[in-house]
Parts: C-alpha cells; structure tokens; sequence
C-alpha cells in the first residue's frame, strides 16, 4: 500500500510541474481578445462575417465547444504587434484532429495580409513546420494593429487551444513537448518490450493479450497526437478520417479482452463478466462501425466508450480484489489512473469540464501510470508462480529421501518378481528335463525289478543274483536323489555372494542341463584357465549359465544344425575373469543384435520363449554382480561373453595350467 501511496503522489507532482512548464510557455507577448462566431451553413466568406457580429469568449478556458458539426469562425484583434519589429510571430494550435482551419490576417486598412490554409484535410507536406501541431507563421512586423480570423471545421470535438509565440518561446516549448513526447513514448516501448520478453520466457496468454492491448493503445495515441501522419501513415486518407475513432473502439475491446482474462471474472465475477462481454461486443461492432462510417458520426459513441469502460474494468478489479487476488491491487491502482485521465479528457471534449493547458496531455500521463501497474500486475503473477514452484521445490525436498527410498523399495520388489518370474519360467523346463533324466533309471529298475521276480518264481534266485540286483537298485536309486539334490539346489532362494569357482559353476549348468542337450545330440566343451575366484550368488550365476546354454541349444535346433556343438571358456582377463558361452547354430541378425537383452524379446514362438531369460541374465550381471555381459557374432555362431571382477587374493592352488572337459 505504502509503494501505492508512493507512486500516486510522483505521479500527482509529475503531473503539475509538466502543466507548470507548459504554461509559462503559453504567455503571450501581446493583448488580444476572443470572439467566435457560429457558421450554421458553413458557406460565409471572410468578407461576410467581417461585417457580422461576433460573441465574446468571455469563460476563463480555452475555446472549446463540444462535438458539433458547425463551421466556427474565431476573431482575435492584434495590438501593438509591431512594439518589437524583430521579433518573428508564430500562431500554434495544439490540437492535431482539427480537419480544416483556414487563417486570415488582416491589417488595418483591412487588407488581407496573409491567407493560409491547414488542417488534417491537406498533406503533410504542405505545413511551415513539420510539426505534429498546427504552426503557421504571422508576418506582424511593422503592422501596428491587425485582425485574425480562423475558420475551423472537424468531425472532432470543436476545441481550438492556440497561442501566439516568439520564435525563442515556440523553441522552448517545442523542446519540452519533443521531451515529453520522448518520454512517453519511450516508456510505452520499454512496457511493451519488457511484456514481450516475458511471453517468450512463459508463454503465458495473458502478456500476448497486454501486447496486443498496450500495441493498439499506442497506435491510436499517435493518431490522436497527429505523431501518425507525421512518422508512419503520412497522408493516408482511410486512416486520417477513419484511424482515430477506429482505433478507440479497438483498444476498448482489446482492453476489455485482456482484463477478462487477467482477472478471471468468469469466476471471480460472474456478473461483472457478462457486462463485460456485452462491452466487448459494442466494441467490436463500433470498431467495424468506424471503419466504415465519417468519423463525426461514430467519436460520440466511441468516446463515451472510452469514458465508460475503465468505470466497468475499475469496478471488476475491485471485486475480483475481494477475493484475495493478489494482482488486482496494482490492475486496480492501474485503472484509478487511466479513468481519473480518461474522465478528464472526455468531458473536456464534451465541453463539460473547462479546458486547461495540458490537458490533452493528463491522458497520456494517466495511460503511461497505467500501462506501468499492469505490467507490473503480470510481473507479480510471474513472482507468484516462482514462489509457488519453489515452495512445491522445497516441500519435495523435504521428501526427497523418503520417496526416493520408497522408490528403492518398489524396484527392489519389482526386481524380486522379475528373477522369481524368470526362476518359474525356467522350471517348467526343467521339470520336462526331470522327467526325461528319470524315465531311463525308472525303466531300468522296472527291468532288475522283474529279472528278479523271474528268477525268484524259477528258484534261480540265489544270494549272489540277490546281491547284484540289490547293488544296481541302490547305484540307481543314488543317481536319482543326486539329481533331486542338483535341482533343488538350483531352486534355492539364497542370493548371498561367496567366492566361486566360474569353472566348477559351469560344470553344475552343464550337468543341469545335460538332458535336453543330450537328447539333442549337441556336443559340449568346456575350457577352463581362469586361477581366480569371484564374489557372487551361486544359484544365480548357474541360472545365468543355464540360460546361454538353453539358447544356444534352441538356436542349434531351430536352424537344424546336424552337429551341433556348445563350447564355454572361462579364462582370467585382467583385473576379472572372462567366460565365454559359444554355439555353431549360424550367429545373430544384427537387427536383432540391438534388441536381444530388451525384456519380453523373443524371437520364438510365444508357446515357447518368454523373453525373460537374457534380460534377466543381464540384470543378475550387470546389476547384482557388477560385471558386463555382451553379444557378439563369431565365424559360424554366436558369443555371449561375461566379465567379472575377480578376487587374486582368493587365487585357486593351481595344479594344472588348465583343465579341458569334452562331454
């Protein structure tokens, strides 16, 4: 409230110290007098009303007299002009809109000295001075006493705010309204900079409505200054008799529009939001309405547009305040400027308040005031989203670790599922592989069995025949729970790491698996240098064995390859131990290459593969172990190739150099 305070009180003693300046640059150095005469017909002559009757302007304000169509002659008589026969005179009306003012100068023998022509209505070109004001020179040396006579005609309001100058009084002043107009200006281009940099950095909506809001402002305030004709669309007739009114219309909608959306009064303001749309919709119609009708038709009705809207716009920013909107606060501050300028400017043109000098300035420094609380209304929505973003940033800092260790825990679990998942998939195989390691020993203890009962019937059965069927029972029986014992071993849940042995692990995978692969005919090879032991889970790492394996035996069988062989080699390689699983089955489709270790890829059919197994071994490698596993296309086959770091201090006693195993 106090920053409010603040700038209300700047913007107040700016305000009086530029009507101040300008001021003691609109003393004139000679007595004259002012009169006016209504033209109702608008056809007399200079030499007509000469002989006609003027009324005096005797109110203490400039000329002013509404919106009318009427044609005004205005009479000043001159004297004692020629007190000092150097100086150079300079009529300046400060109102750009005017569409015709013709001059008369006429001496005292009522001679027509000077006849000049100026307004809106001529080109540019044709000015003494290229001034967005009208500036005409009066050749008043020597003359002693003289008339002047204006002639004003305008679709605008019919107000002539004129003043005679010295050509030292007419420098001065034009240097403060070129600073003025420089400052305004420039604080407009800084807004509408600064609100485009910020669309770029948040692509927020509500700064590419300002934009167009502050733009269309911007363009109708050069229009009504006359700085249009001057700089951009020179003597463009559309935009000279249509430009300006059009322009109001459009800014009123473009105003109206922007607010709707800043403040939300759909929701804030539901009422409100339906006047509003109705507004937005008079405003669009008056905008087409412009363009097409004379601009003494359509500038009532506009600017009673102007005048009405920031009353609806300051009264929704008050209620949608109400409801705790942070930004409302300098959008109304804002407004309370702009209407306070506005109303002042619009009765002035409706000849309702008197005419001061400046006060076509007080809109300009009212819209500047504005202009600066919006967009210092969208900033504070900018550091509202940053605190609230930062406020959400610390609040998830604050559980930060307890997610990220629930996170942790979910993975864990997922990670659980996943190798139990592959462990269940594996099983269903190696059931098959049970059935088919018992069928033979079963078949042939059904054989002794009914050798036996045979020879008991035929009382060939002796303690010796005893004896020897009892043994060849008890040897089978033996292999049968050493093959229990191995399965259920591999099935066993302990994932906690020792130190082994890569080679006596490849030899368990390989007698694990040796059903299927003999029932294949495929031919194993197991090559083994390495003298270091490395730390991992044994059942995992025999099930990662195990699954090379069963790849490469699918593979041989896939591509029917009549001597199929499997060869593993387990070496040391540096720091680890490298084992290698190799198969003859023809190698991998580089497209597949890529993909082979994704979960759920499989190149079997679904009834066959479940594209778990190289993931999974992956994961126990790569994950649990620490180590590498990779793929590679080898002359005739396929590699798969594991790395593990080794333990040199648990070095296995070395024997042999190596050991070789052809199964």
């Amino acid at each position: 409230m106090k920053k409010l305070i603040f700038l209300f009180i700047v913007f107040t003693l700016s305000l009086q110290a530029s009507i101040h300046v300008l001021q003691n640059a609109l003393q004139s150095p000679i007595e004259k007098s002012i009169s006016y005469l209504e033209d109702t017909k608008g056809n007399l002559t200079y030499q007509q009303v000469q002989k006609l009757s003027f009324t005096p302007y005797t109110q203490e304000r400039s000329l002013n007299f509404g919106f009318t169509k009427l044609v005004y002659w205005f009479k000043i008589d001159l004297q004692n002009a020629s007190s000092q026969s150097d100086t150079h005179w300079w009529l300046k009306i400060d109102y750009p809109l005017l569409e015709l003012i013709d001059i008369y100068l006429i001496g005292p023998d009522q001679r027509v000295i000077t006849c000049k022509r100026m307004g809106t209505s001529q080109p540019f070109s044709s000015r003494e001075i290229a001034s967005h004001n009208f500036i005409s020179e009066l050749p008043l040396q020597n003359i002693k006493d003289a008339t002047l006579l204006i002639r004003v005609k305008t679709q605008s309001s019919m107000q002539l705010p004129l003043a005679i100058l010295s050509s030292e009084q007419l420098l001065e002043e034009t240097e403060q309204n070129n600073l003025f107009v420089g400052g305004y200006y420039g604080i407009f281009f800084i807004v509408l900079l600064y609100n485009i940099v910020l669309y770029i950095y948040t692509r927020d909506r509500d700064y590419l409505r300002y934009i167009l809001f502050i733009t269309s402002f911007i363009l109708w305030q050069l229009s009504f200054d006359g700085l249009g004709i001057k700089y951009f669309w020179g003597d463009d007739r559309w935009l000279i008799e249509h430009g300006s009114s059009a322009l109001i219309a459009f800014t009123a909608f473009c105003a109206l529009y922007f607010s709707r959306h800043f403040l939300n009064t759909a929701l804030y303001a539901p009422k409100i939001d339906k006047a509003i749309l109705l507004v937005m919709l008079i405003s669009l119609v008056m905008s087409v309405a412009s363009a097409i009708f004379p601009y003494g038709d359509v500038i009532p009705i506009n600017a009673a547009l102007a005048s009405f809207i920031p009353i609806v716009l300051l009264i929704a920013g008050m209620v949608v305040m109400r409801h705790e909107h942070r930004a409302a606060r300098f959008y109304v501050a804002g407004w309370s400027s702009f209407l306070i300028a506005t109303v002042i400017f619009a009765f002035n043109k409706f000849d309702l308040i008197p005419t001061f000098y400046g006060v076509n300035h007080v809109q300009q420094i009212g819209s500047a005031i504005e202009m600066i609380f919006l967009s210092l209304a969208l900033a504070d929505r900018v550091y509202l989203l940053q605190r609230e973003y930062i406020g959400k940033l610390n609040r998830l800092n604050d559980t930060l670790t307890e997610k990220v260790d629930h996170a942790l825990n979910e993975a864990r679990m997922k990670d659980r599922l996943f190798v139990q998942q592959s462990r269940l998939a594996a099983m269903g195989e190696m059931i098959e592989q049970i059935a088919h390691q018992w069928r033979q020993p079963l078949h042939t203890l059904a054989l002794i069995n009914q050798d036996m009962y045979i020879n008991h019937k035929l009382g060939k059965c002796d303690n010796e025949c005893f004896e020897q069927s009892h043994s060849r029972i008890d040897e089978h029986l033996q292999y049968l729970s050493k093959t229990i014992d191995d399965f259920r071993n591999f099935y066993k849940t302990d994932k906690s790491k020792s130190l082994e042995d890569l080679g006596e692990l490849a030899v368990d995978a390989l007698r694990l698996s040796d059903v299927f692969l003999k029932y294949a005919k495929i031919k194993t090879e197991l090559n083994v240098s390495a003298v270091n032991k490395v730390n991992i889970a044994k059942n995992e790492m025999v099930q990662v064995l195990m699954n090379l394996i069963k790849n490469a035996h699918d593979a041989i069988v896939e591509q029917r390859i009549s001597n199929g062989k499997v060869t593993i080699n387990v070496e040391d390689a540096g720091t680890g131990v490298k084992i290698s699983v190799e198969d003859n089955a023809g190698g991998i489709s580089p497209n597949v290459m890529e993909k082979i270790f994704d979960i759920y890829f499989t190149t079997k059919d679904p009834d066959k593969g479940t594209g778990l197994g190289l993931h999974m071994s992956r994961y126990i490698i790569e994950e649990s172990f620490g180590g590498k596993i990779s793929v590679e296309n080898i002359p005739g086959g396929a590699r798969f190739i594991i790395f593990l770091i080794g333990e040199e201090e648990q070095a296995l006693p070395i024997h042999d150099d190596s050991y070789r195993r052809n199964i």
